[in-house]
């Protein structure tokens, strides 16, 4: 007649939508195990490395230097998009320019092509 009364509950495990729900979470965290598993295998790959190459140190081989060179060897970026002229960034970064005529000038670029329209 009725049914079964705790399959109307939102909390029962019985209901499909639980069941897809655990089964989410479930899978959630097989995938986050399995990340975290690679991780501590890259990093004991790299403290294995990092070990060969002090013990052909110790042995008399070449040492290799670690640095952050690679930083900083590269010219400027910029915007990224090459917009505006290297002088024109040049001088705001050394304060030549100010940044408020940067703004107007590239407003007054922006509205220009809509009054042809």
């Amino acid at each position: 007649m009725g049914g079964d009364l705790n399959l109307k509950k939102s909390w029962h495990p019985n209901l499909l939508k639980n069941q897809r729900r655990v089964y989410d979470e479930e899978k959630k965290a097989l995938e986050e195990r399995k990340q975290i598993d690679k991780l501590i295998r890259e990093r004991q790959e790299e403290r294995q490395i990092e070990e060969l190459q002090k013990l052909q140190e110790t042995a008399g081989g070449q040492r290799k230097q670690n640095r952050v060179e690679w930083m900083y060897s590269g010219a400027p970026a910029g915007d990224g998009g090459g917009s505006r002229p290297a002088e024109e960034m040049e001088g705001f970064l050394l304060g030549k320019r100010r940044i408020d005529t940067l703004l107007k000038s590239d407003a007054k670029k922006a509205v220009e092509p809509q009054k042809d329209l």
